[in-house]
């Protein structure tokens, strides 16, 4: 190992840090990875070992943290102290903004992404398709980081887009200075901005009625009982008007982490599995050995799901509406 950096930058490190709560998560028997606690001297050494990069100073550490919340304006970690020397951290509970979520799970969030786009293509109609894909591309960090890839590919894709979204942090992608803005067009609704969810909201939410799109996309908060949910009740309404009303291949996008036995108070339906007619989720790693609670509850659903397309990142299931 070569000599190590003084610091990595502030967005580095606290993806770092999350991958290193996640795997932490992933062999344990902990419910949650909010019960997760990790000390901050084993962080320095996770970072040391993967980054290269040796943090001398915990309190140095944590102040680092602590600035790149306060740039984003939310919080991420919360400290467990032991005395007035030593401490811990957990991540923060709840959360409910989308720059809160879109730290977590990234590594399967961004598998997910990768098997949405690819069965875009496997379901596109020819190589030489002269129409534009029309999309519709929902709120959530899932989706968010399906824009990611699409802009990554904006200059080598065989298909041109027509992307109608009202997220913003995916807009935000698709329209960075360096997209091939021929073959992405955006189109985005009407409306106002909810700064939470980071969408637009509003009350024409018969918006896209009247079009045939080729594919409508759509994450979700929770499945209980093989209904959906989401914490925002303005965003619920748009998503149901979409899912309900809108002519298109609906995609659900999952992490598996959604699925539960228990509905938090305060949430939104908006839909039902059945609705859609294709789910995608993360291939689960082999490195794993522990089957997590939402894992048992999704392999209650089996019979609605028949596999498409396995992975090994990313699984591609068609949804059985017969069931």
């Amino acid at each position: 190992m070569g000599k190590a950096k003084h610091r990595l930058k502030k967005k580095d490190l606290i993806m770092n840090i999350f991958a290193l709560f996640s795997e932490e998560y992933e062999k344990s028997k902990h419910k949650s990875i909010w019960d997760i606690v990790i000390s901050i001297e084993y962080v320095i050494e996770y970072l040391k070992e993967k980054c290269e990069v040796d943090y001398k100073s915990s309190l140095w550490l944590w102040t680092q943290m602590k600035r790149y919340e306060e740039e984003l304006g939310v919080k991420l970690f919360r400290k467990v102290k032991k005395n007035d020397k030593e401490f811990s951290i957990a991540i923060h509970y709840p959360f409910k903004n989308f720059f809160q979520k879109q730290h977590l799970y990234v590594t399967e969030k961004i598998k997910v992404a990768n098997g949405v786009y690819d069965l875009l293509q496997n379901l596109s109609d020819t190589p030489d398709r002269r129409n534009r894909l029309r999309i519709i591309l929902g709120a959530g960090t899932l989706c968010y980081h399906l824009s990611t890839i699409l802009a990554d590919h904006s200059w080598n894709s065989r298909i041109k887009y027509l992307i109608h979204t009202n997220n913003l942090g995916a807009l935000e992608q698709l329209i960075i200075p360096g997209i091939n803005n021929e073959n992405i067009r955006i189109s985005i609704p009407e409306g106002v901005v909810d700064p939470v969810t980071q969408t637009i909201i509003g009350e024409n939410n018969a918006i896209y009625s009247d079009v045939e799109f080729d594919f409508i996309i759509q994450g979700t908060s929770y499945v209980y009982n093989g209904n959906l949910y989401i914490e925002s009740g303005e965003e619920s309404l748009r998503k149901h008007e979409i899912l309900k009303k809108t002519k298109g291949k609906k995609i659900l996008v999952l992490t598996k982490r959604e699925f539960t036995d228990k509905l938090p108070d305060g949430m939104s339906e908006f839909g039902n599995i059945k609705d859609y007619d294709y789910a995608v989720i993360p291939k689960k790693s082999t490195d794993s050995t522990i089957k997590k609670k939402c894992e048992s509850i999704f392999e209650q659903y089996s019979g609605l799901f028949i596999p498409q397309i396995i992975n090994w990142n990313y699984e591609i299931l068609k949804v059985n509406n017969n069931v």
